[in-house]
């Protein structure tokens, strides 16, 4: 099985097609949800994990990493692999908009593509640009450049209204829509709303040796002492403070909505799941935001 990571889709026996989620995986399995099924796009991912459970019972995995159950393909029921790409298909004023804006991050960075309805074909209403880029702060600092020289701006209230849609999965969407426009990794780019996750090239953690056990939903105020991998998908961001009556080390993330929401010194307002983490010898308590609907990081101020 060819190495399929975040950013990357599969098709399994059944012709569903599938995103790939992070960087590490079971062994003989991928975690993955399900993106177009029966030719139908579907865009809330609680749906979605819903149809794995309710259609797809061998997909469920009881995972010792995570401590759940998860949504995760084996091997023998993926009929093939869809890596991103450098060529968009779609309609025409979006595939060379998305090209021209491609032309731009191959200046800074090397391994990108499209991803998401420009590499699958199937369109919503009012389609956007995706795209990952496989790298790290270089990349990220390219995106800044291009902001700063005006090729790309940020959400404006003509876009706005896409990148609701696509969040609706998310209960405090519009709430956390503050910051959006200090972001580079959401914006407009010839009209276009764009989506860019940068997925690091190694993860923090091992699937093997990292063992996580759900506690309980939390919501608590932290504050940021280090957000050097909170623009990545996954990603993360060290903190300080006390959820659920344990000092929490980490804020992590694996959908890239919560990307760059956070800078260093940011006191932060954060719903989601409380884990215990086993790790090297240590255990250390975490937020895992993003499992539920309910769950958001909002910033509240330095």
């Amino acid at each position: 099985m060819e190495r399929l990571v975040e950013g990357c889709y599969l098709e399994d026996v059944y012709g569903d097609l599938y995103a790939v989620k992070g960087l590490v995986h079971p062994p003989g399995r991928l975690y993955a949800v399900p993106r177009v099924i029966r030719a139908v796009k579907v865009k809330d991912l609680h749906a979605a994990v819903g149809y794995a459970r309710a259609e797809r019972p061998e997909y469920l995995f009881d995972d010792p990493y995570t401590g759940r159950v998860v949504v995760a393909v084996p091997h023998e029921f993926v009929r093939r692999g869809i890596r991103p790409s450098r060529r968009a298909v779609g309609p025409k004023g979006l595939t060379e908009a998305a090209e021209e804006l491609a032309g731009h991050i191959s200046g800074f960075a090397d391994d990108f593509g499209f991803t998401g309805s420009l590499l699958t074909g199937f369109f919503g209403a009012e389609p956007d640009i995706d795209m990952v880029v496989y790298g790290g702060r270089e990349a990220y600092e390219g995106l800044r450049r291009l902001r700063a020289e005006g090729v790309t701006s940020p959400v404006n209230k003509e876009v706005v209204h896409i990148l609701l849609e696509s969040r609706a999965d998310t209960a405090r969407a519009a709430e956390m829509l503050a910051i959006e426009p200090r972001k580079v990794l959401t914006g407009v780019f010839k009209g276009f709303l764009y989506t860019l996750k940068i997925v690091p090239q190694r993860f923090w953690e091992n699937w093997g040796e990292v063992r996580c056990k759900p506690l309980k939903q939390v919501e608590t105020v932290l504050k940021v002492v280090d957000d050097s991998e909170g623009f990545y998908t996954p990603g993360r961001y060290i903190v300080e403070g006390v959820a659920g009556g344990h000092r929490c080390r980490e804020v992590v993330f694996f959908r890239s909505r919560f990307a760059e929401t956070a800078v260093k010194g940011d006191r932060v307002m954060v719903r989601g799941l409380l884990e215990r983490v086993e790790a090297g010898g240590e255990t250390y308590y975490r937020i895992n935001i993003g499992l539920n609907a309910d769950d958001f990081i909002r910033v509240r101020g330095p």
